[in-house]
């Protein structure tokens, strides 16, 4: 794992070239408008590097011997600006450029020419596991990894067991860091990186080793950090997930910015370019920046599975929120026999069911249910309105239980139920219970390997006979 030090300051305007991300306008109250400052601004930057053949090359450069080198050039003038709480992905192929480009914003590289300007502390997860004593224990090298953020030895104290629970590396947290599996190096550098607080956070690649559960407790964990205002640059080669999780791409090329602006469209546009084998492409247009995420300073999460998840399998941490109005006691999947389940059986039915308890008076309790793969893409939700099913009074004290009867027609696969609870003249939730459930659906993958649900379709060709 990598860390950056001290924000650099001093940068020009971008001029727009390679298509910048631009942030949106806002008025300043008395009808002026005037932009906010970005989170990050890269203007003009260029690296290069010498390439020798041996090292006696690169010794008989040295003594005089003429330039024994060839100039390579990772990046050459990229600029663009991201603006605060945004996701953006950056993509290309291997030897683009990306990997530079985010070791020259976490500061681990100096640029050869342009400016890099950073509003606030970065934290970078860059190579699996750099950074970190391969025979210190897991514990000693959150406090290593913490110095190099730059927080002090009572900071990190402070945060250590949030780090290790996040981790979820139990007894392995005092075993030598080399004895991990990838996994379990990804799961400690990445609960690390996020003890600073970090503006910024950097990720490339690296939640790619993890398994589907700690995958999807990051996914979760990037939109809390959106709330918060903190911006995520996201290196992936998996366009599905740039398009699913960033709000905005940057494609690079040969070093250079090819393409920038909405996350699908540079997806799309960069998989058309690798299918026909094309190096450019058009650049897309920037749209306005994102609305600031909402305030999620009462987020809590929890590693503790309530008594309907301890069924076995992989259970997720949820992520749990609200005004505490109301609580939702116990959430479950049933079978028709009403047996508590999270392995599902295709084209089978189910009831989603969630035991909700008043402890002020409600006048209009609402109950919802939402569906969720790994990257947290919503594929069904439900709630009392648009059934016009009415809402609940609800003295003190009191409990419903709110059930939703389903057939499942999931396609093989991973999934993560959430279930909130509100009125609706409230601003806010009672409780919102976030991958309150991790739910598996059993089956052949390999039929609906690429889709993400199951149509019951049947597949045929008609034979028309010859064309005379």
């Amino acid at each position: 794992m990598v860390m950056a030090g001290v924000p650099r300051r001093g940068v020009g305007s971008t001029d727009g070239r390679g298509g910048a991300l631009q942030p949106s306008q806002a008025s300043d109250g008395r009808g002026a408008m005037s932009t906010p400052r970005p989170a990050l601004r890269i203007a003009g930057v260029s690296k290069h590097f010498e390439i020798y053949a041996s090292p006696a090359q690169m010794l008989l450069e040295l003594i005089g011997f003429g330039t024994r080198h060839e100039r390579f050039s990772a990046l050459t003038d990229v600029s663009f600006e991201i603006g605060r709480s945004e996701v953006v992905g950056i993509v290309g192929r291997n030897g683009a450029g990306k990997s530079t480009l985010l070791k020259l914003v976490a500061g681990t590289l100096a640029a050869d020419a342009g400016t890099i300007e950073i509003d606030g502390r970065i934290s970078a997860i860059l190579e699996l596991g750099t950074g970190f004593h391969p025979d210190y224990s897991g514990r000693e090298n959150i406090v290593m990894g913490g110095l190099c953020l730059g927080m002090t030895r009572r900071e990190i104290v402070a945060k250590q067991e949030e780090v290790v629970a996040f981790s979820e590396l139990g007894d392995f947290i005092d075993r030598p860091f080399r004895t991990y599996s990838s996994g379990m190096q990804a799961r400690l550098c990445f609960a690390t990186a996020l003890a600073c607080e970090p503006t910024i956070l950097i990720v490339d690649e690296a939640l790619s080793v993890g398994d589907v559960r700690f995958q999807r407790k990051c996914f979760a964990h990037f939109e809390t950090l959106r709330a918060r205002g903190t911006t995520i640059l996201l290196v992936s080669h998996d366009m599905n997930a740039v398009a699913q999780i960033c709000d905005r791409a940057v494609w690079l090329e040969r070093g250079r910015v090819v393409g920038a602006g909405p996350a699908k469209e540079v997806a799309e546009n960069y998989m058309r370019a690798m299918l026909s084998n094309a190096t450019t492409a058009a650049v897309v247009a920037p749209t306005t920046a994102p609305t600031s995420a909402p305030n999620a300073s009462s987020v809590t999460t929890s590693a503790t599975p309530s008594a309907a998840t301890a069924l076995g399998g992989d259970i997720a941490p949820e992520i749990r929120y609200g005004s505490g109005a109301a609580v939702i006691e116990h959430v479950e999947v049933v079978d028709a026999a009403g047996n508590p389940v999270n392995l599902l059986r295709p084209r089978t039915a189910y009831t989603l069911r969630a035991h909700v308890r008043a402890v002020q008076a409600l006048d209009d309790l609402h109950v919802g249910f939402a569906i969720r793969t790994v990257r947290g893409v919503e594929l069904f939700s439900i709630n009392p309105r648009p059934q016009r099913v009415a809402p609940v009074p609800l003295a003190p004290g009191e409990s419903v239980t709110a059930e939703v009867a389903f057939t499942n027609h999931l396609a093989p696969g991973d999934y993560f139920l959430t279930v909130g609870a509100w009125g609706l003249g409230e601003g806010a939730h009672h409780d919102r219970r976030v991958d309150v459930l991790q739910l598996h659906v059993a089956g052949d993958v390999g039929a609906l390997a690429q889709s993400l649900v199951d149509l019951e379709a049947k597949y045929r060709f008609v034979s028309h006979g010859a064309v005379q």
